[in-house]
């Protein structure tokens, strides 16, 4: 009888035991969460931590355009005094120590539009406190600045010594304005100093600026003709200034060359004066001053029955070819041909992706619509005659770069 009721009570604890491991427990009482401990000090002894941390990619650099000439105000040199005294059109007196009262009464602008004002006349004074001013010049618009026998020294009186120093200098600029077509241009004129620091005449931001209106532009067009207003730049090679590296005469011919900015290009014309079938008008271009000179960007017109253009020395946005010999890319610009009673008549619209060098490395970004776009110009007649217009002739032995040539002083506008 023991025996069964032991048999009995083995089964219900064996029960009880199975009726506990198949219940869901209960859902646990979440315990609070540990305190922090504060983070371990390092041990001034250990030994560095051999794995390198990496460095930060420099910024890189804005591009400094090399052929930028920095024009300072008046009053960022040590200055003592200046006058604006005469204003004149070509060499007539418009008025003489009444300066200010003409600008306020013309709104500061000259009327050109009747085109008849050759030049526009600056005469005053101005003096630094320890710089001597070497040279005056213009600037019109943002061109390069131009000092030549435009701009002259004048008797400089006692009574402007005492107003502006020992270092005061009279002087006159006139500025040539025939050939400036639209309004709103400026007129500016600028000192050079005896340091080589170059400033505007501004005390008060507008002192020795004039506004010209001149005759209305005219639309560009590439059609063979080259209208009044049409191009804002015009140069020209003739006998006055034609420079040569081949021994040759230019004699009688005149090559002429037009420059105007759009928005997705530039408008080119040529004329050339005297050229034959086969002959070479040449520019240089350094767009953004973003090539090395001495390997320029060139555009060649090749003039004759039929016309050729043709990119030199660099791959571009627009042929990826680098052909000393010239790449051609007629068929890539919108050009025309004309043939005149005494030479030809080249007009062309050259793509903005002529621009963008792709061989040098951040050429292809220049912008048109911002950086400077530098050119010279050069002609090849009669295939072996080399003409510039630059202030000295090349060497007889030119190696034909840009830099020998000094190809690069004049600025699209």
């Amino acid at each position: 009888m023991k025996k069964i009721l032991a048999i009995i009570v083995s089964l219900l604890v064996v029960a009880a035991l199975f009726t506990a491991c198949t219940e869901t427990p209960e859902k646990p009482v979440p315990t609070e969460a540990p305190q922090a401990t504060e983070a371990p000090v390092a041990d001034p002894t250990a030994e560095p931590d051999p794995t390198p941390t990496a460095e930060p990619d420099p910024t890189p650099l804005p591009f400094a355009d090399p052929y930028k000439v920095e024009i300072y105000d008046w009053v960022d040199g040590d200055v003592e005094n200046m006058s604006f005294d005469t204003i004149f059109f070509d060499n007539t007196t418009i008025t003489d120590g009444g300066v200010s009262a003409w600008k306020a009464e013309n709104d500061e602008t000259v009327d050109g539009t009747d085109g008849k004002i050759g030049s526009v006349g600056m005469r005053g004074w101005a003096g630094f406190t320890d710089e001597e001013i070497v040279a005056v010049g213009y600037q019109i618009d943002e061109r390069l600045p131009v000092f030549d026998e435009n701009g002259i020294f004048v008797t400089t009186e006692p009574a402007v010594k005492t107003a502006g120093g020992e270092h005061a200098q009279r002087f006159r600029v006139d500025i040539p304005v025939a050939g400036l077509y639209g309004s709103g241009h400026e007129l500016k004129a600028v000192v050079k100093t005896d340091l080589g620091d170059l400033y505007y005449v501004n005390p008060d931001g507008s002192a020795y600026l004039l506004y010209y209106d001149g005759p209305a532009a005219a639309e560009n067009a590439v059609d063979g003709e080259i209208k009044d207003g049409e191009y804002v730049l015009s140069y020209a090679i003739d006998s006055s200034n034609a420079k040569t590296w081949t021994g040759s005469d230019i004699g009688d011919r005149v090559i002429s060359y037009h420059l105007s900015k759009a928005e997705d290009g530039v408008y080119v014309a040529i004329e050339g004066k005297g050229a034959l079938a086969g002959d070479m008008l040449q520019i240089n271009f350094n767009p953004g001053a973003r090539i090395d000179e001495a390997k320029g960007l060139f555009l060649t017109f090749q003039v004759g029955g039929t016309l050729k253009v043709l990119q030199h020395n660099h791959k571009t946005a627009l042929k990826d070819d680098d052909s000393a010999d010239g790449a051609e890319i007629t068929d890539l610009v919108e050009a025309k041909l004309a043939e005149t009673e005494n030479g030809f008549i080249v007009e062309a619209k050259i793509p903005a992706d002529f621009f963008k060098v792709t061989d040098v490395e951040g050429a292809d970004e220049f912008d048109l619509a911002k950086d400077n776009l530098y050119f010279g110009m050069f002609v090849v007649l009669n295939a072996s005659e080399g003409f510039t217009n630059q202030p000295e002739a090349p060497a007889a032995d030119s190696d034909w770069t840009a830099k020998s040539l000094g190809l690069h002083e004049y600025v699209v506008l």
